[in-house]
């Protein structure tokens, strides 16, 4: 029986350690604290966080998927649960079969809104990372979500799945050392070559130009971008129009469809803006630009047994 417990202990020892698990990190979305903020903002929110953590290789779970298995009473009770205490994280970890519980903070207050990310383990609730930005307005929110996801989500993937494995030294290459400097004995003396003698002819004057005949181009560009922008703009509105005055008697549908045409369209918009009127404003600087100097430009032309040369000097406007 000695024998037998010993030769146990032995291999037991002798087994290998667990790994860690493989593959990405699974990342519920829980509903976030979003005291304050309106209807449509959070969906943006949720929407986008979703984008950001799959942009970074973690494979993400939305809590509507989660609900619509569970019969009424479960969801009411799992969504009205404390989602900063440990056995809602912990329940929501079980029922979502997700490694991190992720909970935004969208709280609106009087100089703008409190927005980040808090990470927690599923499998105990314990916090692993959090951050968290005070007056943000509320054309800042997606980029300040995805500025506290910069630092959330890496202290999650080295929480969980540990640092990135070192490169191989065999990958390595080895340091190369430069070619030994030639001595003083084998460079060889460098050849004079007689320059060819110059014809110069009488100086040209150049014609005077100015970029004042040019300006209609930009501004004419800035004002087709701005209109294409008004166009997105007023898409965007009606985007946010529609989905500001949905109800519960009324709700509307594939509300996924109209933020992401409004995303788009805002984006779009932002960007033929600033396009045109970068445009306007290069069309007025070259209109108000002054004329140029008349050019003085002098050509010269060199034969010789090996070929020929022509060139030109003088100043140029």
């Amino acid at each position: 029986m000695l024998i037998t417990l010993v030769a146990v202990l032995s291999v037991v020892a002798q087994a290998p350690a667990a790994l860690p698990p493989q593959g990405p990190v699974s990342v519920l979305i829980a509903p976030p604290d979003a005291t304050g903020a309106p209807s449509h903002i959070v969906e943006f929110a949720q929407e986008h966080l979703a984008e950001q953590l799959e942009s970074r290789g973690m494979r993400v779970i939305r809590i509507e998927n989660v609900t619509r298995k569970l019969p009424v009473s479960r969801r009411r009770t799992l969504l009205r649960c404390k989602r900063t205490e440990a056995p809602c994280l912990q329940w929501l970890g079980t029922v979502s079969k997700a490694e991190v519980v992720l909970v935004a903070e969208l709280v609106l207050g009087t100089s703008g809104y409190r927005a980040g990310v808090r990470a927690y383990a599923a499998k105990d609730g314990a916090l692993i990372s959090k951050n968290l930005v005070a007056d943000v307005p509320e054309d800042k929110l997606l980029d300040t979500l995805t500025q506290t996801l910069d630092v959330v989500a890496p202290d999650t993937q080295r929480a969980l799945r540990g640092l990135p494995p070192a490169p191989p030294i065999d990958d390595v290459p080895p340091p190369t050392r430069p070619a030994p400097r030639p001595s003083v004995q084998d460079v060889p003396p460098p050849t004079v070559v007689a320059a060819p003698p110059l014809v110069e002819t009488a100086p040209v004057v150049a014609t005077k130009s100015s970029a004042r005949r040019w300006a209609w181009l930009p501004a004419a560009g800035g004002v087709a971008l701005a209109g294409v922008g008004t166009v997105f703009y007023l898409k965007a509105k009606d985007r946010y129009d529609t989905l500001e005055q949905a109800t519960v008697d009324a709700p509307v549908r594939d509300s996924k469809a109209l933020v992401s045409e409004g995303k788009q369209a805002q984006t779009v918009s932002r960007v033929t803006l600033g396009l045109g009127a970068a445009g306007l404003i290069a069309g007025a600087v070259m209109f108000l630009w002054p004329d140029d100097p008349p050019a003085q430009a002098t050509p010269s032309v060199a034969v010789s047994s090996g070929g020929a040369m022509v060139g030109l000097s003088g100043t140029w406007p």
